[in-house]
């Protein structure tokens, strides 16, 4: 996103003048590194009608400056200009399922769908979950992939607002549509691992209906919290354990400082993505962590501190010298770091960063900019850009299928490489699946059907996902929190720039177990 466009979007509060200051400063430092298609030059425009959200019965309202609320995609009113074309083509497939005779339910895609400067997701990002989200219904209802071909899926958006705020009177209007004449069955996406997630997966559960979740990886988000959920991406847990696994195996690995987000540790609410990176980091790399911690104040926390510079982070970080940086921040601030350290005073000293994420596939083209400031990034990541849009031997065996199907919309074929797309088509993909499974017992099935079936997808019902064959089943242990994690997807761990011997290939992988 252009950081310009983002930076005349900052609230007039002191915390969002602060964040606005530091927005102009990272704008000279951030040409190391774009986040999610930081070229696309718009932001969540709004339309001419937008202070009516498309007037009564189009299920949004105006809660301060955004439309949130439930949609079938359908006008007078768009989110943004960029999103116009896709909610179209929602509105064409939801009236032509509805005008088919055939029996049809709903499935919502519940995001922050809105963006600000301080969200954790980009536009682009946004748009891309939607692309994927909608390819996702295309191929449930004109395909086998998600079984038979009845019910078919009618999808909804869900906007909960730039930084989920709203989200109990979305989840109440969600609630309202069980009974609806294409009841709501399931509801895929949920947005990033924040409190409010956890709260809007958790009343949704309390009614019997399941979520599945798309980015949202952190460790508290599990089926013990909230009966009902899975998610088609690992978990942070699993995600930092094949980082691990592959950190090890690299020569010279004797030492490590850990660089964390402090909105990790906000009582009230925490950034629940942060904190079970950070402790995830801890725990597995204990022996390795040798130097004191160093915090920064992420954009798009609640704190009400100024986000950081990483000035003081940087210094203290050349000062030790460890082996390796591990960074449990989000996306959003990963660019600041790095270009931090690219005018770092030890700028002699080779610098490896290693974390996780959904969403960090656009660092691969920056190799040449690491490469000249001596940095090197390694994370865990659910996609490979590198490897699966050209049909790789490391790409999961449908992922072909879905890419044909999602440039058969005239989406972009870049918006492939955003871990996001692919994560959202299989988020919604998996709820289908589920529903064709509970249809066994009845043409329509209702909502608490979909939720007693969820934890059957697997062995003949195994999901043939984009981002691989994903399987989910009752784990016992750890009051089966783990239930909620995906068996058998791929994790790609990504080099970038990437090393020159061939023993060190710029991808590998680990399965999840």
């Amino acid at each position: 996103m252009d950081d310009d466009s983002r930076l005349r979007e900052l609230p007039g509060t002191p915390a969002g003048r602060r964040r606005k200051l530091r927005r102009y400063t990272l704008a000279g430092l951030a040409t190391l590194i774009v986040i999610g298609g930081a070229t696309w030059a718009g932001t969540t425009q709004r339309n001419s009608d937008s202070s009516t959200c498309g007037g009564s019965g189009s299920g949004l309202s105006l809660i301060g400056d955004e439309c949130v609320g439930v949609t079938d995609g359908s006008g007078p009113y768009y989110f943004s200009d960029d999103l116009k074309q896709v909610q179209q083509l929602i509105a064409k497939e939801n009236a032509k399922v509805v005008s088919s005779g055939k029996p049809v339910v709903t499935v919502a895609l519940l995001e922050p769908i809105t963006v600000t400067s301080t969200s954790a997701l980009t536009a682009p990002e946004v748009r891309n979950a939607i692309e994927g989200a909608y390819t996702a219904q295309i191929r449930a209802n004109t395909t086998r992939v998600a079984g038979d071909l009845t019910p078919l899926i009618r999808l909804v958006l869900a906007n909960e607002g730039s930084h989920e705020d709203q989200w109990q009177q979305v989840v109440a209007q969600l609630e309202g549509m069980v009974h609806d004449p294409q009841p709501l069955v399931a509801v895929a996406g949920l947005g990033v691992s924040t409190t409010e997630t956890l709260k809007g997966a958790q009343k949704l559960s309390s009614q019997h209906i399941p979520t599945v979740g798309a980015i949202n990886t952190a460790d508290q988000l599990n089926t013990s919290a909230i009966p009902g959920f899975i998610r088609v991406t690992a978990s942070n847990q699993q995600s930092v354990v094949a980082l691990q696994n592959h950190l090890s195996h690299l020569p010279g690995m004797n030492s490590a400082i850990m660089v964390f987000d402090s909105n990790s540790d906000i009582t009230a609410s925490p950034d629940l993505f942060t904190a079970s990176l950070r402790s995830d980091l801890q725990k597995t790399f204990k022996d390795l962590l040798k130097f004191a911690p160093q915090s920064f104040v992420g954009l798009s926390g609640k704190s009400a501190a100024n986000p950081d510079l990483f000035s003081s982070v940087t210094t203290n970080i050349c000062a030790v010298k460890p082996s390796v940086v591990l960074y449990a921040g989000r996306a959003v601030d990963l660019a600041g770091f790095l270009a931090s350290l690219e005018n770092r005073v030890c700028s002699a000293t080779p610098i490896t960063v290693a974390t996780i994420g959904t969403n960090l596939n656009s660092f691969t083209t920056q190799a040449d900019k690491l490469r000249e400031h001596q940095i090197t990034l390694i994370y865990s990541a659910q996609t490979s850009s590198a490897d699966w849009p050209t049909g790789s031997p490391g790409a999961p065996p449908h992922f072909a299928d879905f890419a044909t199907a999602f440039s058969s919309q005239h989406f972009p074929k870049a918006d492939l490489t955003d871990g996001g797309t692919i994560a959202a088509h299989d988020s919604v993909l998996t709820a289908a699946r589920a529903i064709r499974l509970a249809a066994q017992s009845r043409p329509t099935p209702i909502a608490s059907d979909v939720f007693s079936q969820i934890l059957n997808l697997n062995n003949e019902f195994v999901v043939q996902g984009a981002g691989g064959d994903l399987s989910f089943s009752y784990h016992p242990g750890d009051s089966g929190s783990q239930s909620s994690d995906p068996i058998g997807k791929p994790l790609p761990i990504v080099t970038v720039p990437q090393p020159p011997t061939p023993t060190q290939a710029q991808d590998t992988y680990v399965t999840t177990q």
